[in-house]
């Protein structure tokens, strides 16, 4: 028995050792490892979180904080401005706005809203990319000129002279107080201020609660009762929707378009707005100036992404209601009743339909021709000089060469020099003179002052507030729906 195993054993040997053996056992062994492999399950790859450290430059981060005001300001007396002492034709009196009782202010977890740690990018596309820091400082630099270092040192002192008498409940003044509200929020936010600023935001987040509180359930943030509800609320308009479109806080959204509908409802036939009502009746009537900042609030929604039904054709239905009513010399009316054209009145339309698109309109080069006279004087001003200047030089502005650096000439000192000691301006034309120029506006000490100094600082902020329009860089709205919309960066 031991023998025949032993045969069998060298008979296998040999045969193994042997080509046909060799390649019978090299194919067993490849099966097996295929086997091996095949029982063998692949580890699942963790998709984990990808984490990208940003090194950010020194110069870069110090451009991101806020500016502070100077311990220093320029001594604005031994400044000599170019003459300016031509008087503009008087434009009509501007009507004052809607005074609503005060209400309690509601709850508004706006601190929850927005992300103040982290940075937000794209959050102000196209046209308001000038109003960081660094953005300021360019523009400035570009088409300010002499004056521009002056300017933005008053810009501070008025933006210090704000959040000083601003009211608990988050507005300023004792009446008209939304109105205020709003001017005031666009003051800050032009310069680039936000809920998230070190310095100014608790002030801007008071302000804005102030507002949410003012509005009711139609949307509307004043009453409208007599004739000048429609006015404030169109400014407060204007500010919510600016104030969405830079901080992009949720709960702003509803709140903008809530009150852009009411503007969208109270459009008239005739594609402008009266100072009276919301009502679609009465199309026989317009205002200019109301029209003017209900189109300014229209366009900052739109940018902002409000999206209102029928929003696009509201604006183009304004610019065409604008167009019709220009004057065969190029000036534009007030309304109906007050027909006489005003340089005030055409630095308004032609702003507007600059901002809407139309700043190679024939019916805008034409304003602007009519403007080529406009001057800046505030020992002989012309009625409502603060508002007209607001308008005329961002219509100037806007149109860009020997134009705009004259006009730059004269608004700038003229502002910079009567700035008072605290801060505030009380415009020219607020008193009434004996000639019976009417004052500006109706209202008396910190409410005039509000009014003068927002309006002011808006004036000297044209630097930067918005890119010109004849730049090659149009104005884009915000796609909400993009993935992009909003980059966070942790520095």
């Amino acid at each position: 028995m031991d023998a025949s195993i032993k045969a069998l054993h060298k008979n296998f040997m040999e045969w193994a050792a042997g080509p046909v053996g060799s390649i019978t056992l090299h194919i067993v062994a490849i099966v097996a490892l295929i086997l091996f492999a095949s029982m063998i399950k692949p580890k699942e790859k963790d998709p984990g979180i990808e984490v990208t450290v940003i090194d950010v430059d020194q110069k870069e981060l110090e451009d991101l904080l806020e500016e502070k005001p100077p311990e220093e300001l320029p001594d604005m007396t031994e400044i000599t401005p170019p003459d300016v002492d031509i008087d503009m034709t008087p434009p009509p009196d501007v009507q004052d706005f809607a005074a609503a009782p005060v209400q309690e202010t509601v709850e508004l977890n706006i601190a929850s809203d927005a992300i103040s740690p982290i940075v937000l990018r794209g959050l102000a596309p196209g046209q308001m990319s000038n109003r960081s820091g660094a953005g300021r400082a360019a523009a400035i630099g570009q088409y300010g000129g002499d004056w521009g270092k002056y300017t933005e040192a008053a810009v501070l002192r008025a933006l210090e002279w704000l959040r000083i008498n601003q009211n608990k409940d988050g507005s300023w003044g004792t009446n008209d107080k939304e109105a205020y509200a709003g001017l005031a929020i666009l003051t800050y936010l032009a310069h680039g201020e936000t809920t998230a600023s070190e310095k100014y935001g608790p002030t801007i987040m008071s302000a804005i609660r102030y507002l949410i509180a003012r509005q009711n359930e139609k949307g509307e943030f004043v009453k409208t009762e007599g004739s000048r509800g429609v006015y404030g609320h169109a400014i407060c308009c204007y500010a919510i929707s600016e104030a969405y479109g830079m901080t992009r806080i949720p709960s702003l959204k509803p709140v903008m378009e809530r009150a852009i509908q009411l503007l969208l409802t109270g459009q008239k036939d005739h594609g402008g707005w009266i100072m009276y009502t919301f009502d679609k009746g009465d199309n026989t009537r317009w205002d200019v100036s109301l029209s003017g900042f209900c189109i300014q609030a229209l366009k900052a929604a739109y940018i902002a992404g409000a999206e209102n039904p029928g929003l696009k054709e509201a604006m183009e239905k304004a610019a065409q209601f604008l167009i019709q009513r220009q004057r065969q010399d190029g000036g534009f009316p007030y309304s109906a009743a007050n027909p006489g054209r005003q340089p005030n009145m055409t630095a308004v339309s032609v702003l507007c339909l600059q901002l809407l698109g139309y700043a190679d309109h024939n019916a805008t080069k034409s304003g602007l021709n009519f403007l080529r006279s406009a001057d800046c004087s505030w020992s002989n001003p012309e009625q409502a000089p603060i508002y007209s200047w607001y308008y005329v030089s961002q219509a100037k502005f806007h149109h860009g060469g020997a134009a705009w650096t004259s006009w730059n000439n004269k608004f700038a000192p003229t502002l910079v020099r009567n700035q008072s000691p605290d801060g505030s301006w009380t415009s020219p034309g607020h008193a009434l003179t004996g000639d019976g120029v009417t004052r500006e506006f109706r209202g008396d000490g910190i409410n005039s002052q509000v009014y003068a100094t927002t309006l002011a600082a808006l004036t000297l902020q044209v630097y930067y507030r918005f890119l010109p329009t004849y730049k090659p860089i149009a104005a884009e709205v915000i796609d909400q729906k993009s993935a992009d919309d909003v980059t966070i960066e942790i520095m």
